[in-house]
Order: structure tokens, then sequence, then C-alpha cells
């Protein structure tokens, strides 16, 4: 299929000659069959598009590749709704004025992916998503594309794979994303989270860039909680000392909190240490007694932590987010959680506004509320962050951009909050066609 040139927009502030500098986010969308490069300008506030990039399907996540020294050009990989499943990749290129996104090829897979990573030590991608997972292997530095598809890993037993269901639907309740820990004195880990079997599969690396399973854990006991077949883990983060996991669970609203310990044969590798809820504790009392219950109010959704800096190189935050549940009448929320020098949760008090912060999203967030994390400087000792939220509910969906001004903050009112959005209205987008945001990330 051979795509049109990509559509340019001109910036409405942003690269004028007299503005300050932007950052550039790259974003897809679930009911768009393009990518959206899109510029945000701190000073000013704003958030403007820069171009649509023609593409084949909805792009659920975006990974970027590593950065190569000396190179004008980066490379993204992206999961599609598209069909038959593929995986695609993107180059992302500094010219004068500005970035710009160009196609560069594909590759087939046998079920449609939900997440997509490029890990040190840059050699392979990753993806999972519903009853499998991949690996192909990274070209050479600079060289654009996908190399030799490698593995594929199966989450159902091989007589039940033909009658798998292979489409985006699996996503519900099969594997969700893949990441990976680096432990002193053992092989990289990877983590998959198995939605619907309440599991996180451990995998141990091996020198040729393939996944050998060594554990599987499940989830947590709740005394009188959710039962461990309804958790759902979504999504996990690994913290940067590479012996601290985190878990977002869709269908219980929890941030799991394990520790990693290196594969011994007897010890198994991850063990649970705390939890804490998605949502506001009286947001939870309010539902919990409720027919239906609080999983089906909220759905959890994603995780990061704050990105290490010079000024702070051990993560203090840890961002989660939840959405409304069926019939996008409910809101979703964004929760920050103060980290120890550890990775560990700073402390249980609920009200301690120095170790918890909440925002209410604007709308349920549909499909969406998946987040990227930038440091506003190298040198804040406040840990302050431009937040990428992705929205894909109505009444207005999109990419928002929020402010977080890290826990010393003293100027009053809340330390998390919007400053910018894309698209304002409809006649801002590609004729109406970005209806709302999947994935986005910040680009530089």
């Amino acid at each position: 299929m051979d795509l049109e040139p990509p559509l340019q927009f001109p910036l409405q502030q942003a690269l004028n000659a007299t503005a300050s500098p932007v950052h550039h986010i790259l974003t897809g969308s679930f009911r768009s069959l393009s990518l959206f490069l899109l510029a945000f300008s701190p000073a000013q506030r704003t958030l403007d598009l820069v171009q649509t990039i023609p593409a084949f399907g909805p792009h659920q996540y975006i990974g970027l590749g590593p950065i190569t020294q000396g190179s004008h050009t980066r490379y993204a990989y992206t999961t599609s709704w598209a069909l038959p499943p593929q995986l695609q990749s993107w180059a992302i290129e500094q010219q004068p004025d500005s970035l710009r996104v160009r196609f560069i090829d594909s590759v087939d897979i046998t079920a449609t992916s939900s997440y997509i990573t490029v890990p040190p030590p840059y050699t392979h991608i990753y993806s999972a998503g519903g009853p499998s997972a991949q690996v192909h292997a990274l070209p050479p530095a600079g060289t654009p594309g996908f190399g030799p598809h490698a593995q594929e890993i199966k989450f159902v037993p091989q007589a039940e794979w033909d009658a798998a269901d292979k489409t985006r639907k699996a996503l519900r309740y099969g594997s969700h994303g893949i990441e990976f820990a680096f432990p002193t004195g053992s092989a990289a880990l990877a983590f998959i989270p198995v939605l619907g079997g309440s599991l996180i599969e451990v995998y141990k690396r091996d020198e040729d860039g393939s996944l050998i399973h060594i554990d599987t854990s499940s989830a947590p006991q709740r005394a009188g909680a959710v039962e461990e077949e309804e958790d759902g883990p979504r999504h996990v983060k690994v913290h940067p000392n590479g012996r601290v996991l985190y878990c977002v669970t869709e269908h219980s609203n929890y941030l799991d909190v394990y520790t990693i310990n290196p594969p011994n044969g007897v010890t198994p590798v991850l063990t649970y240490v705390a939890s804490r809820s998605l949502i506001p504790p009286q947001l939870r009392s309010d539902t919990a007694n409720a027919t239906d219950g609080s999983k089906h109010t909220y759905r959890g959704d994603t995780l990061l932590l704050a990105p290490s800096t010079p000024a702070q190189p051990a993560p203090q935050s840890i961002f989660v987010t939840t959405r409304g549940g069926e019939g996008e009448t409910t809101n979703g929320w964004v929760s920050v959680f103060r980290l120890d020098a550890e990775g560990m949760l700073a402390g249980d008090v609920e009200n301690n506004p120095y170790l918890v912060e909440r925002y209410e999203a604007k709308t349920s967030g549909g499909k969406a509320h998946a987040l990227d994390l930038r440091a506003k400087s190298d040198e804040d000792p406040d840990g302050a962050l431009w937040v990428i939220l992705t929205d894909d509910s109505p009444p207005h969906p999109g990419v928002r951009v929020l402010e977080w001004d890290g826990w010393l903050w003293r100027g009053g009112g809340t330390r998390l909050r919007q400053v910018a959005a894309w698209p304002v209205k409809e006649s801002e987008t590609e004729h109406g066609q970005m209806e709302g945001a999947s994935h986005a990330v910040w680009l530089d």
C-alpha cells in the first residue's frame, strides 16, 4: 500500500522567529489511521499540530529506539489494530524547521499486539499482546526498520492456538505489556502481565535475545479485597535499581509493588510488598458495596516512573492512571505516589500531602489515559515534570499536557494540573479524524 505524502500543518505560534523552544510529541489514535506530530511550547502553554502522518490502522502504542550519537534520525516502533496483525516502524528526522516523521516498514505477526519496547542493550525489539509475544532483532545502529523475527512466545497451549482469539479483543484478557529488569549479578529478566490470568510471567533473557520462562507470579491475596482471579494485571514497570517491580491492575484498581529476587531455583522471583488504590479511598468506599463493585466503575490503566535526572537520579514519584468504567460517565484519575530512595512507597498515610497527589481527569479517558513524562529541568531538585495524558473519551478527546510541580512545591493550589490540550476544537484536526489519542511520547 502506497502512502500519500504527509500533510503539513503550520505551527500557530511555536515555530515563528521569536518563539521559545518547543518539545515535540508523537501520538497515535484509536479512531484514526494516522499518527500525529505535535509541538508543546512551555512558555506559551500551547499545543499545536505539526504533521499528520497517514498510516495503515489505528495505533495503540509507540516504543522509541535508542538515540544514536551524531545522528539526526531516531526510530520509533508501533503496534497497530491493522488487519492482518502487524508492527510498524518510523523514522523521526530532525529538519531545519522542526521534526518530521515518515514510514519505514512493517512486519506481519500472528496476533494483534498491545505493547512494544526496545530495552538495553538495544539488540532486539519486544512486543506482546493477547495470546502471544514477539521478539525481533534490531538492525545495526543507524539502520531503519525491523530485523529478522527471532522468537514467538505463546500464552495458550499449542493445542488451543489455532482456535485462540488473535484480534484486538484478546487484549482484554491476554498479555498486555513487557518490561525488563537488570538485577546485579543476574541475567536480564522480562516480565509480562497476563490480564485474564491475573498472572505475571517471568522470563530470563538469553545472550541471543530470546526469552526463557523461569517463573509465574500470581496476583497478591488481599484481605477483604477482590478475589485473585479478578485482579487483572495490565501494565508493569521496573525501578532503575532493578530490584522493584510495580504493577497496575485493571479490575481491582491497585498499584501493586513487588521486590525482584534474582532467580536461584528456590526463591520466587517476585515477592509482593504493598498496594495503593488507583482511586481516592472515599470513592473506593462508595463503590465497593455497590452491586457491580468498583471494578466496573473504574478500569486501572497504566503507570510510569519519574525520569532520572542529574539532580534526581532515583525516581521520587510514580504516576498511575485509571479510567472511568462503562458508559463513560465517570471521570478517570491520575495519582502520584512518593517513593523513597530504594523505590518503595514512602508511606501509607493517604491524607499526607507529601506522599500522594490526586488529579481528576476531565473525562473517563475512554480506552486511553496513557502517560509519558519529561523533566522540566535536569537541575530541578523538586522533580518538576511535564506530563502527557492521552484521552479517548468525548466530549474533548485528544492529548493533554499536565504540569507537575514536584513534592516540595509551596506555591499553593494543586501540584498537578492541565496547562494545554490538542485539539481545542474539531476544525484543528485533519478533517475531524483525530477523535481520540491512544498513546503519546515526548520526542525531545
